[in-house]
């Protein structure tokens, strides 16, 4: 493993080395453009809650006679994170971990972080899953090895290597493929991590919002109408869900909301905090944003990032980069620039570009490489007959 981590670093230090000056410059950039971090309550300050109440029971004695240790520690619960594609889960969770005084290093290899990450494999089973988990653990089994031994072999790995917490990335991919019978293991599995008595595990579940029926809902009936296993019911009741919504275009924009102490305060639409947001990106990059920009161009920014907070900063970003690369450097962040990100992400043509179209909000931004809205609407009938 250490062989390995050193040469894939000489590799991205020779990819560096290898760039121009000018190259480097557009980098060093980009780079401060995607430190900015926009923090709100609802979703940081809801995900920092849950993993604070984690790292709590963690550290929860059953036996208060007893000193803190393997065999006296209190069950712990997962914290369940969906949204949909874009919506900044996986980045939310990082910087939420990495943030934390004792968890420092999450995601760099060997540094001794207590926290790891697995994204699951796609397609996937619960074997996969824990063959994965067990290769990240520095102990990578073959698949000839039953269940039961790949996933025990992976709690004492991290028992030896004193994981205390798992994030599990992407963990809808288990569903598409997994059976019945599997999803039941599965469930059975995490269970088993988070119950231990010897050492519990706090899971971190990020993905999809189809795990929700995966870890809730009531008791099933088998053919003969006799109760199952309840294994959604031994898991949802370990779990804290936090969900991040999509951003809307509201119609609400202005309305004067009551805040806790009686005065009345303007609430912030989606649009003004992605603008806000994206403001302060450009300004890393000595680039000011066009002064209409809340009304004129984040509506059509978040219409064309699929109304995904995730998504729309990534294309600022794009926007930013290609600005700071023009010859002559732009110093005004404007339509032009989001319309040729939009172009090299989608490959999509002026008539389907929500940032050039007069009427974007009747475009299907889901599609990609399409020229015009004959093109577009084929596709969609093609999509739907499918």
């Amino acid at each position: 493993m250490t062989d390995a981590n050193s040469r894939s670093g000489d590799v991205l230090r020779g990819l560096l080395a290898a760039m121009s000056p000018t190259e480097r410059e557009t980098l060093d950039v980009v780079e401060r453009v995607k430190s900015r971090v926009m923090r709100t309550k609802a979703r940081d300050g809801a995900v920092e809650a849950a993993f604070a109440t984690q790292r709590r029971e963690l550290v929860t004695r059953i036996d208060l006679s007893r000193p803190l240790g393997p065999g006296n520690r209190s069950e712990v619960r997962a914290l369940v994170l969906t949204g949909n594609t874009g919506a900044g889960k996986s980045s939310l969770l990082s910087r939420t971990i990495s943030a934390v005084p004792g968890f420092e290093g999450f995601g760099v290899p060997k540094s001794g972080c207590p926290a790891i990450s697995v994204l699951t494999p796609a397609p996937c089973n619960p074997k996969a899953l824990g063959l994965e988990l067990c290769r990240r653990l520095g102990y990578p089994l073959t698949a000839e090895r039953s269940l039961p031994y790949v996933w025990a072999t992976a709690r004492d790995r991290m028992e030896l290597h004193g994981i205390a917490v798992l994030h599990l990335d992407e963990i809808h991919s288990v569903l598409a493929t997994a059976n019945e019978k599997e999803l039941t293991q599965l469930r059975m599995m995490l269970k088993t991590f988070l119950a231990s008595p010897d050492w519990p595990v706090a899971l971190l579940l990020s993905g999809l919002t189809e795990v929700i029926p995966f870890l809730e809902g009531p008791t099933e009936l088998d053919e003969d109408d006799r109760p199952k296993p309840d294994t959604k019911g031994e898991l949802r009741r370990r779990c804290l869900f936090v969900h991040l919504r999509s951003l809307t275009l509201s119609k609400d924009a202005g309305k004067l909301t009551e805040t806790t102490n009686g005065t009345a305060a303007k609430k912030a639409t989606d649009a003004e905090m992605v603008t806000a947001a994206v403001a302060d990106m450009a300004g890393v990059a000595g680039m000011s944003l066009q002064a209409d920009a809340v009304h004129a161009l984040i509506p059509r920014l978040i219409h064309a990032s699929l109304y995904e907070l995730g998504t729309s900063l990534q294309i600022a970003q794009e926007a930013i980069a290609l600005g700071h690369e023009a010859s002559p450097r732009a110093k005004l962040l404007t339509a032009k620039q989001f319309k040729l990100a939009y172009r090299m992400r989608t490959g999509c043509g002026d008539e389907m570009n929500p940032f050039h179209a007069a009427d974007w909000l009747k475009i299907d931004c889901r599609l990609v490489l399409k020229q015009n809205r004959d093109e577009a609407e084929a596709a969609r009938i093609a999509r739907e007959v499918a």
